[in-house]
């Protein structure tokens, strides 16, 4: 952005030199100095309050967007309806009537076991060879 060559830089310290005259240089240069170190402060500054405003518009930008794609209305209505017992005029008779009959069939004991065959140990079988 402001670039200055070292030959640039030579005609400033020669022409500041012949200005303000040896005596008074260092206190020029170190006050030069002092500006020019607010000037970055200030520069880094608004540069990290920028960085954190589009970093917080971003966040903003997402949450409006997962606002719209989840309708909160929606969820809450269904979280709702899931967490209140239902009342008992909407609850079809015959529905009940099934569900306690399936209940009814599954045994509270596991079905027996089949019954295994005895294992044939080697020596029972007669050798294929002899």
């Amino acid at each position: 952005m402001f670039d200055l060559a070292w030959s640039e830089i030579l005609v400033i310290g020669v022409v500041a030199l012949l200005v303000v005259g040896p005596k008074e240089l260092p206190d020029l240069l170190r006050t030069v100095g002092r500006w020019v170190r607010k000037a970055r402060m200030m520069a880094s500054n608004f540069q990290s309050t920028f960085d954190q405003m589009m970093r917080d518009e971003e966040l903003a930008k997402a949450k409006r967007d997962l606002e719209n794609s989840i309708s909160t209305d929606r969820v809450q209505e269904q979280i709702a309806k899931a967490a209140t017992p239902p009342d008992p005029s909407e609850i079809d008779p015959a529905e009940t009537d099934r569900a306690e009959a399936a209940e009814a069939e599954v045994p509270d004991t596991p079905p027996p076991a089949a019954e295994a065959k005895p294992a044939e140990s080697p020596a029972a079988t007669p050798a294929a060879g002899a």
